[in-house]
């Protein structure tokens, strides 16, 4: 028989052994899931895009970037925040995630040194992140927040993705988002850095965005 977490066409698979103890019982379903996540995550979204963050509540050091996912999903996640042991079918081999990591801080400090604009940090920031995979679930959207909390530190607009649109298979969003990430793995940033800047939008509409799917930005194709 099927256990209820294999049974969503089209989703990741729910491993309930990864989930909190209190949860494993309750929680079997996507849809089940899905607004624990988000809880988690708007916490962490008010924390750091509520203000503006100063390097020392958000240092962009390993540790923190480690933290920083745990605070996203710590409360549903036992395995938060701890770099994967596994291999997975994409991402930096296991043995190889800590210093790939260390290097993507240490370009981040010198494109932030360069004349490089904020909107191309963040993507690149954006797309390493997501490169690397360093954890076993979760990386897109700490990806994401990840180069937010970048912006948000150096006064740019925020990038308000749409993620259900992001998630779903079908959607038009999602076929754009991972062309944008094929075309950076053949070196080629402006699609993504493109789609940074066609979802930029002030602070106050992301943390909103974070109460309400209303505030969703509209994807326009052209």
């Amino acid at each position: 028989m099927m256990a209820p977490w294999q049974s969503i066409p089209g989703e990741t698979p729910i491993d309930p052994s990864g989930l909190r103890p209190a949860l494993r019982k309750v929680v079997h379903t996507r849809a089940q899931l899905n607004p624990l996540e988000a809880d988690n995550i708007r916490a962490a979204i008010v924390k750091y895009l509520a203000d503006t963050p100063n390097r020392r509540r958000a240092p962009f050091t390993l540790p923190w970037v480690l933290k920083l996912h745990k605070e996203m999903l710590g409360r549903v996640w036992s395995w938060a925040g701890r770099i994967r042991t596994v291999e997975l079918n994409l991402g930096a081999p296991a043995w190889r995630i800590q210093t790939d990591l260390h290097e993507l801080l240490q370009d981040l400090l010198a494109w932030e040194a360069s004349a490089m604009p904020p909107a191309e940090q963040a993507a690149r920031l954006h797309y390493r992140a997501v490169h690397i995979h360093p954890f076993e679930n979760g990386n897109g959207r700490w990806a994401r927040l990840l180069a937010n909390i970048w912006l948000k530190q150096h006064g740019q607009p925020l990038t308000i993705w749409p993620e259900e649109g992001i998630t779903a298979a079908t959607s038009p969003v999602r076929q754009h988002y991972l062309a944008a990430l094929q075309a950076a793995d053949g070196g080629d940033m402006g699609p993504l850095i493109d789609l940074h800047n066609r979802f930029a939008a002030p602070p106050a509409d992301y943390l909103l965005f974070g109460q309400s799917r209303k505030h969703v930005i509209p994807y326009h194709s052209g």
